[in-house]
Order: structure tokens, then sequence, then C-alpha cells
């Protein structure tokens, strides 16, 4: 395959700010670097597009060079031959801003894949109308590799496939592609639906798997242990996650604190340890009861903002109800760019 990696991957965070090499092991260069030569040495045709060359070093360059990448400066010399297009690239709208220039220089069947910067869904609402109207041949599929590359973690890459909203970001086709681009570097390609992959495959998967024991926890306490009806667990562990994340939306972490008083939820998450085996709700109690003065800070400074708590799905069918289809999608396609952005 033809692959153009956009980024080459900041060294100076990798190395000495984070300390990889110590912590997780593996050798720079690190990132989308690390990336192209693995695609590179699989036997691919790559294209490394970076225009600081100040962000590796020489002897990393040279690494990449030998390793069978070109390097270039020019995004578009990059996505002129590629048929898949990975954004290694800064946060936010500088990734826009490249998905942009390059989509109309894709060949037929082009794939713009995302990693860690943005979120696939994202990617193509920004892309929409450059999509709908001009390059209805392209796909959005996340490449993400859910660690950094170059360390020993990174065996693995999440592809986006469909939405859980039915959304079609890529064809099959596409999203097979880049399973096999993944899988001929020797790593395992799990794939997930294109807007859960953010949840699992971002920084913010610590959130996910501490949230996801606890409602296992929970749900195995609850349904086996009190042996409540599975519907009123269910229903309260909607609540609680739903009002966690309304907060957050609303409030900010600090706010979200403040609302619900993190010694009145020892005290009360205390008396549902009914099992030996809760590691993690001891884990979590732990925590709780022992935070320091800047999380105290938090929750003094935190402001309480206007909040509607109610569950997401119920209000999107309801808007369907109430407002017909179209206009009751549009309304919801606005609410998810707002979610992502």
């Amino acid at each position: 395959m033809k692959v153009a990696v956009y980024g080459a991957g900041n060294q100076d965070l990798y190395v000495r700010h984070l300390n990889l090499p110590e912590k997780f092991g593996g050798e720079p260069p690190f990132g989308g670097s690390r990336m192209a030569m693995e695609f590179a040495e699989a036997g691919h045709d790559v294209i490394l597009a970076e225009p600081n060359r100040n962000i590796l070093e020489d002897e990393h360059w040279k690494m990449v060079e030998d390793a069978g990448v070109k390097v270039t400066d020019n995004d578009i010399e990059a996505a002129s031959n590629s048929e898949i297009a990975v954004l290694f690239t800064p946060f936010g709208k500088k990734t826009f801003e490249i998905a942009k220039n390059i989509i109309s220089h894709l060949p037929d069947g082009g794939i713009i894949s995302n990693t860690c910067t943005v979120s696939p869904v994202v990617l193509y609402y920004v892309l929409e109308r450059e999509i709908r109207r001009e390059r209805q041949d392209i796909g959005i599929v996340s490449l993400h590799p859910a660690a950094v590359p170059g360390t020993p973690y990174h065996g693995h890459y999440v592809i986006g496939g469909r939405t859980t909203s039915e959304l079609e970001l890529a064809s099959e086709e596409q999203i097979q592609k880049c399973v096999e681009l993944s899988e001929s570097c020797g790593k395992k390609a799990y794939v997930v639906p294109a807007d859960v992959s953010s949840t699992v495959a971002d920084m913010g998967s610590l959130v996910t798997a501490i949230t996801l024991a606890g409602v296992l926890d929970y749900y195995y306490v609850g349904t086996q242990i009190i042996e409540a009806p599975v519907e009123m667990v269910e229903k309260q562990i909607l609540m609680t996650l739903q009002t966690v994340a309304s907060l957050v939306e609303s409030s900010g972490v600090d706010g979200m604190l403040k609302a619900i008083n993190p010694e009145l939820l020892v005290k009360s998450a205390t008396s549902m340890h009914l099992l030996k085996e809760q590691e993690i709700l001891d884990a979590a109690l732990n925590m709780l009861s022992n935070l320091d003065d800047d999380v105290m800070k938090w929750i003094e400074k935190g402001e309480i903002k206007h909040t509607d708590l109610v569950a997401a799905q119920a209000l999107t069918k309801e808007l369907k109800n109430l407002m017909g289809g179209m206009a009751a999608e549009g309304t919801i396609r606005r609410c998810m760019r707002k979610m992502f952005e």
C-alpha cells in the first residue's frame, strides 16, 4: 500500500518530559515517525510529511530514511499518491487544516485516518461539505495506535468501523484496508464503532477503564449479592453516569466535584462494600479519603452551573417524536459536534 504519515511526533515530549524509554521501554524515534518506519519495514510505500526538521535529531532522521521512508515537508506531495493518509498531527485545529488541505489531492477511494489528535466523527463533520459535494469516495477510518508507537505497549491499532448511530464514515473495503495495514506490521487490529474509538483508544481510556470496572463491580453486587432486578441496577448505573457526565459538561470537573462532595460519597459507597474481593472499591475509597490540597482547592473554587440531568437516548427519541425526523436529526448532529469538539 501507499501510505502517508503526517507528523513525526514530538520527541522532546516523549523522551525528556515523559521519559518513555525508562518508563515504558523502547527507543526513539517514537510516534508518527515510528509508525512510518514500521509501515515501510512491512513493505509499504511510505512518505512522512513533517515541516519541522528539528522535531527529530539527525540520527533519528537517518533511522527513518534507512527504514525506507521518504521524507517531505510538503503535505500535498504526501497526499497525491497515498491510499491512506494518517494524521499524527497536533490536537485540534491544525489537524483539521491539514485534512482540509489534502482531501482534494488524495487519489480515488483515499482514506484519511485519525490517531489520538481528533475524533473520527468530528473529523467527518469538519470535512462533511467536501465529502458530500466533491469527494464522496473518501473514507474516514481511525488508525489509532492506542499507545505510543515505538514502545512495547504498542501492539495494536484501533480501527473505527460504522458508528453506533449507523453513520457511515467509510466503506467496508476502506475499513478492511486499514485492518490489513495494521496486521501487516504485526499489530492486532480491533475494529470498534467509530464514535466509540476515542473512548477506548485516547488518553481518556484511563477514565473508561476505571469507570467500566466500577460498573461491573456494582452490576455483580447489585444483581448477584443484593439480588436486585437487572432493570433497576442498570437504571442506577445510567443515572450515575449521566449525572457525572452532565455535570462535567455544564460545570467542569471543579463544579462536578463540588456537587458530588467526595467526603459524602465515601460514606455512602462504604455501605456497598459487601465482598472481600472488591479491590476496585477499596482503591477508590482510599483515594477519595485522602485527597490532596490541589483537589480541595478545585472543589472550593467549583461552581455548579445549570444542568439538565436527562437520559440522552430518551431525549433524542422525544425530539424525533416532537420535531420529526429531519429536524431532530439536524439538532442531534449539532449536539454531537459540540460533544466531540
